[in-house]
């Protein structure tokens, strides 16, 4: 009941049993006003007057004189006057007062004992002068609430926190500024509540014990809390200025903070702090070990960046140990917050990749014919170059890394590329490219068979120059996905490996020859354009079609459905590498032109797979090879003279060839194309003559002949790996918990992988940080367990307390709850 209820039963009450009445109510808070009353007792039978300190003389004419009849309320925004001041002390005699009690009516809608509400009133004054901020209180404060509840109730109000929690009004109180001068939340604490308990709470929580600390101070100790949560080692100095008994706390409430649309702030106070702290010094001559696993300061990832930089210029690093320290920090707030961070820390991990593959060309085996070897693990090579390269080059600001980057082209192109030109000549010149399947038995041996024993739907994807190590990379990706499985083999080009001879090549045919005019014949069909190509493969598949990827991208279901209608065999062209690399003015944008033709391809699998396609080849016409420096004289030779019927800076072919020391003829076990001679420029050496030089094909090394044929098969739904705590007596004895969790299953086409967020809860409160996992292992049992570290927030927990380690699922933006496992509390060692 609220206080006008109160009021009209009194007025009630007063005329049931007297004729009129008189009621006076003193009300020093002054919640009301005269209007507000008399519209609130517009149906009450009484009259409501304004009694100020000057009319009392006024009134008691009207009320004893003029409408001696009638009721009044005389309602006062002042205390009620001494006897001696009370001039209308006879009137009250015969009339009645009206106490309204609001503190106890309030204390009763707060649900909390009236002597607390007092006793908050009395200490807090200023607070409980607006109307605004005791109706907030109402929503803030808890049920039964302690003083310590209450307190943190008018602050959340004061700095208008969503929820009565010290962690949501700390972040609140700092986003408004580290300058109490400039801070207004702050300036309204103080003179609505009390800085000095303020600072006593703020303290409490996060463990500060010091006499006097400002914000800033407060913000410095969060933030050195945070730091010290990952490093390895102890400063005594920063130790003893920044001590706190809750570092935990303050550790959680940064990753907290950091996400909310809030971080901005939070990420500036990190870089001045960075300043105030000298972390650059602090690091600078520290073994990585000790700091690798911070991830606070923006600075951390410089320091970082420059030691592997520096460590890769000298061939000083391990490897191993930096893959792994790159992997964690691409999961870490700066590398997903700032993009030259994360591009650096990228180019970085294929740097180190790179880095490590170059031992393979130490074990080069001169017994295994070089395609072969290849094929096997030397691509790495050319994939992991590709990767470091391409992000590279779309660094906004490189210049760090432009030393690195010098020095890995010179390795790549002067080592590796001459080593493996030298062994493509000796390759040549016996003329044994090893037990690989060729490019000319495409259709015989992989799409004739389907054709002839299923009724399956089959794609042939051909994109125009992809290489074998690019054609890896997109296996590896399509075989990650939860619908399908992809495997990979390589194909060993037809030669010249060049685009009309290649197409031609993955035709079904008996013979190949070449016209006058330069056109690649299948059984004497051409080969050039897509409707002699559709020609050729209905004369052997009448149910058979093809078409240009830009074409069929653009289909709509409706459109498929009506364009595939009866087909059984289409054929699908892709063209982005090659029609970038063979400009002279985009050839250096090749290594972007690769990534842009994985994408095309994947997203037309996408589309394929949607309109049921079951199975899918990807395959190319050709390779490339690509030199990012200035191909020098050196590596042009004379072209080879005679009857040419086409030609290009790697290959000529024509009649009566005149072939000098820097070319070879291709021998016939690496060529089914009849009718003519052909020349390749020996190694990797060009043709002088128009045209690009840095992206060329049309040789024999294995980057322009091996060619990838990845089989893609659709697939029922994979499944989650399965996820359980490997831990037979559940008890936490630390503030620190390491957890091993096991992976129940090993990554294959059943099973993908699972990225779980796992926490410690206790009564539906969050007391740990959060730990984000992906389970991707393979092998066998023993071999797929992960320890996750977990750190529990500093308070005392009750012996034999249950907590319990929540895992969620992420499925994009979403975490869906997975499973939890229930942990017993006994830590006796946090009593001493």
């Amino acid at each position: 009941m609220n206080i006008l209820e109160l009021l009209k039963e009194r007025i009630t009450s007063e005329l049931h049993n007297k004729p009129r009445t008189v009621v006076f109510w003193y009300d020093e808070q002054g919640e009301y006003t005269v209007g507000t009353l008399r519209e609130a007792l517009a149906d009450q039978p009484i009259q409501v007057c304004e009694l100020t300190r000057n009319n009392f003389f006024s009134l008691k004419i009207e009320i004893e004189v003029e409408k001696k009849d009638e009721s009044f309320l005389l309602y006062a925004n002042f205390p009620k006057p001494e006897k001696e001041k009370n001039y209308l002390l006879d009137m009250e005699l015969y009339g009645t007062e009206f106490k309204a009690d609001t503190t106890a009516l309030f204390a009763e809608q707060l649900q909390v004992s009236d002597t607390l509400l007092r006793d908050m009133m009395s200490k807090y004054p200023e607070f409980f002068k607006s109307a605004e901020r005791k109706e907030k209180l109402k929503k803030v404060l808890k049920l039964q609430a302690s003083e310590r509840d209450f307190e943190y109730a008018m602050l959340a109000v004061l700095t208008g926190a969503p929820i009565a929690e010290m962690d949501k009004i700390a972040q609140n109180l700092l986003m408004a500024g580290l300058q109490e001068d400039d801070n207004e939340l702050y300036k309204s604490i103080v003179k609505r509540f009390s800085k000095e308990q303020l600072f006593i709470l703020l303290g409490q929580y996060f463990g500060v014990h010091i006499e006097q600390y400002t914000l800033q101070h407060l913000m410095e100790h969060i933030l050195y809390a945070h730091f010290q949560r990952y490093a390895q080692f102890e400063d005594a100095t920063l130790q003893q200025k920044y001590e706190t008994t809750r570092a935990n706390a303050s550790a959680l409430f940064v990753d907290d903070w950091l996400q909310t649309k809030g971080n901005h702030v939070l990420e500036q106070y990190m870089r001045e702090v960075e300043e105030t702290l000298s972390i650059t010094s602090l690091l600078q001559q520290r073994p990585i070990e000790q700091y690798a696993d911070i991830s606070t300061f923006p600075v951390i990832d410089v320091l970082l960046i420059e030691k592997l930089t520096t460590e890769l210029l000298h061939q000083t690093s391990n490897l191993e140990t930096w893959k792994n320290v790159l992997r964690n920090r691409l999961k870490m707030h700066w590398a997903n917050q700032n993009e030259r961070i994360r591009g650096l820390l990228e180019v970085l991990v294929h740097a180190v990749d790179f880095t490590m593959h170059k031992t393979l060309i130490k074990q080069y085996d001169t017994r295994i014919p070089l395609y072969v070897q290849y094929a096997d693990k030397l691509y790495v090579i050319d994939q992991s170059y590709r990767r470091f390269m391409m992000d590279y080059m779309q660094l906004d600001h490189r210049e760090l890394l432009d030393e690195l980057a010098e020095k890995l082209t010179n390795w790549y192109e002067n080592k590796y590329l001459t080593k493996v030109a030298e062994e493509t000549n000796y390759t040549l010149a016996q003329a044994e490219a090893g037990k690989l399947p060729k490019q000319a038995a495409f259709y015989r041996e992989y799409i004739g068979p389907i054709m002839e024993k299923e009724s399956t739907r089959v794609f042939v994807i051909i994109s125009d120059a992809l290489r074998f190590e690019a054609g890896a990379e997109l296996a590896k990706r399509l075989d990650a996905r939860a619908n399908g499985s992809a495997t990979i083999s390589p194909l060993v080009a037809n030669m010249p490996t060049y685009t009309q001879l290649g197409m031609a090549s993955l035709l079904p045919h008996k013979s190949l020859t070449i016209a006058q005019n330069g056109t690649v014949l299948a059984d004497g069909e051409s080969t050039k354009g897509l409707e002699n190509r559709i020609k050729i493969l209905q004369k052997l598949e009448s149910e058979a079609v093809a078409f240009r990827y830009d074409d069929i991208a653009s289909w709509s279901r409706a459109t498929a459905d009506e364009q595939l209608r009866g087909k059984r065999l289409v054929y699908v062209y892709h063209d982005v590498i090659d029609a970038t690399g063979d400009t002279v003015k985009s050839e250096r944008e090749t290594y972007a032109a690769v990534e842009r033709a994985m994408q095309d391809v994947s997203k037309l699998v996408d589309l394929l797979s949607r309109w049921q396609a079951k199975r899918i080849f990807i395959t190319a016409d050709h390779g490339f090879l690509y030199q990012n420096s200035k191909v020098e004289n050196a590596g042009k030779v004379a072209s080879v003279e005679g009857e040419k019927l086409d030609s290009n800076r790697r290959f000529i072919i024509g009649n009566n060839l005149s072939i000098g020391d820097g070319a070879i003829e291709v021998p016939e076990s690496f060529t089914t194309l009849q009718g003519a001679q052909k020349a390749i420029a020996k190694g990797n050496n060009r043709f002088i003559g128009g045209g690009g030089l840095q992206f060329v094909h049309g040789g024999a090394t294995p980057q322009e002949a091996i060619t990838p044929l990845i089989d893609y098969r659709r697939t029922t739904q994979a499944a989650l790996v399965d996820i359980s705590v490997a831990m037979p007596s559940r008890v936490i004895k630390n503030f620190r918990v390491e957890v091993p969790l096991y992976q129940e299953q090993s990554i294959s086409t059943e099973f993908m992988a699972h990225t779980v967020r796992l926490a410690f809860y206790l009564n539906g409160e969050r007391i740990s940080n959060e730990v984000e996992h992906t389970f991707n292992m393979q092998g066998q049992s023993h071999e797929r367990t992960e320890k996750l570290v977990f750190d529990l927030t500093e308070k005392h927990y009750k012996t034999g307390q249950t907590c319990m380690l929540k895992m969620a699922t992420i499925e994009g933006n979403k975490a869906v709850f997975y499973s939890e496992a229930e942990f017993t509390i006994h830590m006796y060692n946090a009593l001493y």
